[in-house]
């Protein structure tokens, strides 16, 4: 066989065997036809609650061999994608050409990654004293999945810190932590030692009795306590004293005293002018020694027109009396519809009132006050022109009845402390000789005492208890 055959041979030879491997892969595949998709089988991972971009799946089909073109096919989609729902989605898109069918499957699985978030409350102003605790100023926490999740926040205070943590159901976790600001703001508390008004009578020596000073932060800092004012003993006047004292934080605390320079109170036959009886009708009773306690201070003595009224109370007479005060009698029973019925009635009445001082003080009075006044018209209800001989019997038998030309209001013209304190200011203001007319069984008239005897010291009046020799005042008997 010469060369050219065995050239010839070569080639066909090759090609059968192409022929054949051709054949063979068209056996393999089995169609003649085939599709083509722009994707391919896939799983993806999106976030719970996001938007699901769906991919643009597209379709062709042509002859397995030697084609010349490619069709564009119909894509048909089965399935959908709920990212409101955590789980597997899956998404099939089928496409068919020339009775050959394909698909592709994209699996989407929702998820939740993502934490909770937490959003803290905060002032700009505000702030927590070093010796305090931190006042909560809020938070919230909210998560995608599990919607507002506040109740699950775990608050653990550090120091200077408060670290806010929480997880939702996924075990997604988070934790912001808070900067606790620190600052003194608070003034030292400054307590006087002794009272806040200090009466002195002109030429007497003033004894300061200094003040202390705390400080919630410092603690006990009397130390930085100054006193700022003068006073002249010599001239009367209300006179301030300022004490104050200043923390490490610069903050200042302050109180201040009253020392109030008045000429001394000294009892006369004939007092003159400035002169006022104060005079406290149907006690005693539990503002009593309140009273007493601050006539002591202000080294002033009144009249008591005493009662049975209040029988727990009777002891108090007898201090009424040590403190050097004036009892005088104004009922046993003060029951207008019993005493005034008949003069041997009202008699009755006042003995056994007069046995009882007697029995508290050791001396029997002699100075008396109507219930009512000598001019009320009450009585006439229960006996015509008894208060007209009242008045002659009391005075028949050595006693002294007395009314008042200054009423306080205290007896159903007010309830307030500060209006008591007009009435008889502007009372006393109108009179030579004034005689007050309070109740010591009204607290509100009790508290406004302190507030008279600074007016009236200050404005150079005399207050004087009663006695025999006072000048008694009589209002116009109607009955």
């Amino acid at each position: 066989m010469n060369k050219k055959q065995k050239r010839t041979i070569i080639v066909l030879s090759s090609v059968l065997l192409f022929v054949v491997c051709i054949l063979l892969l068209v056996l393999s595949r089995g169609s003649k036809y085939v599709i083509d998709f722009n994707s391919k089988s896939i799983t993806r991972t999106i976030e719970y609650g996001d938007t699901f971009l769906e991919p643009n799946i597209t379709a062709v089909g042509h002859r397995r061999l030697f084609y010349r073109k490619k069709e564009k096919l119909k894509v048909t989609k089965e399935g959908s994608v709920d990212t409101g729902t955590i789980g597997k989605n899956k998404i099939k898109y089928t496409a068919t050409y020339k009775g050959v069918t394909s698909s592709i499957t994209i699996t989407v699985n929702v998820t939740d990654t993502t934490p909770p978030e937490i959003n803290l409350v905060s002032n700009p102003d505000s702030f927590t004293s070093p010796v305090g605790e931190y006042v909560e100023e809020g938070y919230s926490a909210f998560d995608n999945h599990d919607g507002d999740v506040t109740a699950n926040v775990v608050r653990t205070p550090g120091d200077g810190i408060v670290t806010y943590s929480v997880e939702d159901s996924f075990g997604n976790k988070e934790s912001v932590v808070r900067k606790i600001v620190y600052k003194d703001v608070v003034p030292p508390t400054v307590t006087l030692t002794g009272d806040v008004t200090v009466p002195v009578e002109v030429g007497t020596e003033y004894n300061e009795q200094g003040a202390t000073a705390t400080d919630d932060v410092d603690g006990d800092i009397t130390d930085t306590v100054k006193v700022d004012g003068t006073y002249d003993i010599n001239t009367p006047g209300v006179y301030t004293l300022t004490y104050t004292a200043t923390d490490k934080s610069g903050n200042v605390g302050s109180t201040q005293r009253i020392v109030l320079v008045h000429k001394k109170q000294v009892a006369a036959v004939n007092p003159g002018d400035h002169v006022v009886y104060l005079t406290f009708d149907d006690g005693p009773y539990k503002y009593t020694e309140q009273l007493l306690d601050l006539l002591d201070k202000y080294n002033v003595k009144v009249t008591f027109f005493v009662t049975n009224q209040y029988p727990d109370y009777q002891n108090l007479i007898a201090e009424e009396a040590k403190r050097g005060h004036t009892v005088a009698i104004h009922s046993y029973s003060h029951n207008y519809a019993s005493i005034y019925t008949s003069v041997d009635a009202y008699m009755a009445d006042l003995n056994q009132m007069s046995d009882i001082v007697v029995a508290q003080t050791g001396k029997r009075p002699t100075i008396v006050r109507f219930p009512g006044g000598s001019s009320n018209t009450v009585s006439a209800k229960y006996c015509s022109g008894i208060m007209t001989a009242l008045a002659n019997t009391l005075t028949a038998n050595g006693y002294y009845y007395c009314d008042w030309n200054v009423s306080s209001g205290d007896a159903g013209g007010t309830i307030a402390t500060e209006q008591v304190v007009a009435n008889v200011t502007s009372g006393i203001a109108g009179h030579d000789v004034s005689i007050v007319l309070q109740h010591d069984i009204k607290d509100f008239s009790v508290n406004a005492v302190e507030q008279i005897l600074q007016w009236g010291l200050t404005n150079g009046y005399t207050f004087l208890p009663m006695s025999e020799s006072t000048p008694m005042e009589h209002q116009h008997i109607n009955n």
